[in-house]
């Protein structure tokens, strides 16, 4: 009975001591994944914004698939992203490209800390492009983010998704 007892009191020992060792291994992983956040959006600003859903302003949200991006780094910003949406005036007709397809050189980036600490607004505006647009990211220090995309001709988008680093080409 003893046997059975010490038993049963070593494996609850063993079982909680595990708990709170994954837990623990939690804690740290997300406070890395915070470090690295933090190092890639305000540090190094060389990141990828990688959209899983867009919010046209008058449609359903759309679930994307994989391959949508923008790419930010501080001297140019590629932007590959579908566009849903009404086209105001100056559209080219027949245009087959999304209007948010781009690579831009020329553009104003400002970073805003969230009042609570967990994050940054960003605000980009192109420049270099025919059609101006206003970038507004939403970035959390887990790694999450929305975007918001303003345009003169076109109305506005909404996409959410999460910010990773930059991978290194392949040389």
């Amino acid at each position: 009975m003893k046997s059975g007892l010490l038993s049963f009191v070593v494996i609850a020992f063993l079982l909680f001591s595990n708990n709170s060792i994954a837990q623990s291994s939690k804690e740290d992983k997300k406070k890395e994944k915070q470090q690295l956040i933090t190092s890639i959006v305000a540090d190094s600003q060389h990141y990828v914004f990688v959209a899983q859903t867009a919010s046209p302003q008058n449609g359903k949200l759309v679930n994307l698939s994989y391959g949508y991006d923008i790419v930010i780094s501080k001297d140019s910003i590629k932007s590959y992203m579908p566009y849903y949406g009404r086209a105001y005036s100056g559209i080219e007709y027949g245009a087959t490209t999304s209007p948010l397809e781009f690579l831009s050189t020329k553009f104003t980036y400002k970073t805003v800390t969230k009042k609570k600490g967990d994050g940054w607004d960003i605000t980009i505006e192109i420049i270099d492009q025919p059609d101006s647009k206003k970038l507004m990211f939403s970035i959390y220090d887990n790694g999450s983010a929305s975007l918001m995309v303003t345009t003169s001709n076109r109305s506005q988008i909404s996409f959410s998704g999460d910010i990773v680093a930059v991978k290194p080409k392949k040389e």
